[in-house]
């Protein structure tokens, strides 16, 4: 078995130019990029103990853009490997990154998410391989909390099949909406219920706004249970983006039987 995280990223936003690269928090050295990053290593740190002798790669999947070079050069720094490609085509981008690193199952994490738990990738993770899924979302945790986690095989026929631009761009909707082909598993999370209508994806000003409170409050390595306490008693702070709007794409996954 070859696990492996792959983290896409890129500069360009339509929503909040160049949040990649904003310090977080605000006026900091570190930027929200590698806040993300930060977390991915630890959460491959997590994995690779849980497996023994078992490499877990982080690798960065970004455009094969000038103005991305920063990330890759960002990505290098910190140790991670780097997969460049098409824009636009970011499922091809997770493919070309599995393929060269032979991965037969990965982590999808984006650069949008800097309050990520790696506890959480590690019980997805765990979950996934237990039932010999080809397709697993975590469900119940803060926007920009849940993690997918994919089979390389299963990856491979969604960069070869999917047409649809929105199965292009976003990796996973192919998968989704062929629960007959592949084995789609859901795992609930029960454990932090004030927080599963909190937002913890920066698309927005007020979402970068929640982030640098965030991590001018509580420690850089804050997890999940510092955020709830943290929201116990500052419940206010849910209201910082409480009104932006999410897209969404499609239904989550039914939940399939382990084995």
């Amino acid at each position: 078995m070859r696990l492996g995280i792959v983290l896409q990223a890129r500069v360009s936003s339509t929503r909040l130019p160049g949040k990649a690269l904003l310090p977080l928090p605000l006026g900091g050295a570190v930027t929200l990029f590698e806040r993300v990053l930060t977390r991915a290593t630890r959460a491959a740190a997590l994995l690779a103990l849980e497996i023994p002798g078992v490499a877990v790669p982080v690798i960065v999947a970004c455009p094969d853009t000038a103005a991305d070079d920063a990330l890759a050069r960002l990505a290098q720094a910190a140790g991670a490997a780097v997969w460049r490609g098409a824009e636009a085509d970011v499922l091809a981008r997770f493919q070309g990154a599995a393929t060269a690193h032979h991965l037969t199952h990965l982590v999808r994490l984006t650069a949008d998410n800097p309050a990520l738990d790696p506890t959480s990738v590690q019980a997805a993770v765990r979950a996934h391989l237990a039932a010999g899924a080809d397709y697993t979302l975590t469900t119940g945790l803060p926007l920009g909390g849940n993690v997918e986690v994919i089979s390389a095989i299963a990856l491979a026929n969604a960069a070869a099949e999917a047409t649809e631009s929105d199965e292009r761009e976003h990796v996973t909707p192919f998968l989704r909406r062929h629960p007959t082909r592949f084995r789609l598993l859901t795992v609930p999370a029960t454990d932090f219920p004030t927080l599963a209508s909190l937002r913890l994806t920066v698309d927005y000003a007020a979402d970068f706004a929640l982030q640098h409170l965030l991590y001018t409050t509580l420690e850089p390595n804050f997890g999940l249970p510092d955020i709830a306490a943290l929201l116990a008693a500052q419940p206010w702070l849910g209201a910082v983006n409480g009104g932006m709007e999410q897209i969404q794409l499609t239904a989550a996954p039914p939940i399939v039987s382990a084995p």
